[in-house]
């Protein structure tokens, strides 16, 4: 064993020291994230991942992308994490695929394409992350790897639970772009998961729909690049204005509840959206779970069906005060209390 002699008084100097290391480290690695943050500039083609419900942020982003606000050091560390998980997937995928049935090989990894418009000209621009060759199958199929946030993840089931969330969709649009400038029939999603990765199919003729809607906006969009004009603000859908980076400085839309704090967090609306699924049955519960108990009130010991009841007593102690003296001690906190009344646009 390790004899370790204390200072005079350990408890007045170990805590301030391991602070200032821990807030050393801290810092030092916000800056490291810092550092990798890089200046969008301008570009005469879409983004395979930037199919947006708004032609007139498409717009935006291909003539002045620098202008949306920089990414802070956690939201770059949430992409680092991403793109490194995304990597270790494909790694994965190599080793399985020798051991499978039929074998597999990972090829072609971050494969560029690019998807022309009716006019000939390049509209949309990407990269698959790999393509799939299966022992046995004449062609390989395209695989695109997502390591989301875990908050939007854990409702997804088919390729077209996707479209349910903002934060997924842009992904789906992506993989299909590719299918189309490709040609190609089918591709795979793999999406991490806490437990093993979801693989999700993709035909592509079931969504060509939104292939030619991505289409249309990315062309849309060029042309106004092309004519120094802007597409008229989105009409309907004040949430989706409200989640533009560029809403409340290079865009101001007229919205009918302007001030409103801009909460552009995916994690934080896909747990609003699952409590705004839940409220109903929330709400039939607590209704009789009331009910309930209140049928039951003063029954100690008891059985009903395949239920065990019990219930025990406990003090409950009141204070019972003047009236004069009840107002005299009692203090108003206006920030006390904080009441929230969440609605959905």
């Amino acid at each position: 064993m390790h004899d370790i002699q204390p200072t005079e008084d350990p408890t007045l100097s170990d805590g301030p020291a391991a602070v200032a290391i821990a807030t050393t480290i801290q810092t030092a690695w916000e800056s490291s994230m810092l550092r990798t943050r890089r200046t969008a500039t301008p570009h005469d083609y879409v983004y395979a991942s930037g199919n947006r419900p708004c032609v007139r942020r498409m717009t935006y982003e291909l003539t002045v992308p620098q202008e949306q606000p920089p990414y802070s050091a956690d939201t770059l560390a949430k992409f680092r994490r991403g793109e490194d998980r995304e990597r270790d997937l494909l790694m994965d995928l190599t080793r399985i695929g020798r051991d499978s049935d039929p074998p597999f090989k990972v090829l072609a990894q971050q494969e560029r394409f690019t998807l022309r418009g009716r006019g000939g000209r390049t509209v949309i621009v990407g990269k698959t992350d790999a393509r799939l060759q299966v022992e046995g199958q004449k062609d390989s199929a395209p695989v695109e790897v997502k390591a989301w946030s875990p908050y939007l993840t854990e409702r997804i089931r088919t390729f077209g639970d996707l479209y349910e969330s903002p934060y997924t969709r842009s992904g789906a649009d992506q993989l299909l772009a590719y299918l189309y400038g490709a040609g190609e029939r089918f591709g795979f999603l793999v999406l991490d998961r806490s437990g093993l990765p979801l693989v999700l199919p993709v035909v592509l003729v079931h969504y060509l729909d939104r292939v030619e809607e991505f289409l249309t906006r990315a062309e849309t969009a060029l042309a106004h690049v092309d004519a120094g004009t802007l597409p008229d603000y989105l009409q309907g859908d004040p949430a989706e204005c409200q989640r533009c980076p560029f809403y409340g400085s290079t865009c101001n839309p007229p919205l009918d509840h302007p001030g409103a704090v801009v909460l552009a967090d995916p994690e934080l609306e896909s747990l609003l959206e699952e409590r705004d699924r839940l409220r109903p049955i929330g709400q039939e519960y607590e209704r009789l779970d009331r009910k309930v108990k209140d049928r039951l009130r003063g029954i100690e010991h008891g059985v009903c069906g395949p239920f065990a009841i019990n219930g025990t007593w406990g003090k409950q102690s009141k204070l019972d005060l003047p009236e004069d003296l009840r107002k005299q001690y009692t203090r108003v906190d206006p920030h006390g209390r904080f009441t929230l009344d969440i609605v959905r646009l």
